[in-house]
């Protein structure tokens, strides 16, 4: 089970690298569901889709406050 759930991950790279904006966060989804099976068998997801994952929960409202003065 785990070996395809890391081929669908590998898969979903390639399927968000190439995907327009308005379905890339569809995909994200997908691999989020991914990942999160993968964790829940013990399974360490790869670096890339952690990144992902955490690069789509940035709030960019944030942003706004990085180069205020204190």
């Amino acid at each position: 089970m785990t070996a395809s759930l890391k081929a669908r991950i590998e898969a979903l790279r390639d399927e968000i690298a190439q995907a327009d904006p308005d379905i890339r966060d569809d995909l994200i989804e997908h691999l989020e569901q991914a990942v999160r099976t993968l964790e829940t068998h013990g399974e360490a997801p790869p670096d890339w889709a952690r990144q992902t994952l955490a690069d789509r929960d940035d709030d960019p409202g944030e942003d706004v406050f990085d180069n205020m003065p204190v």
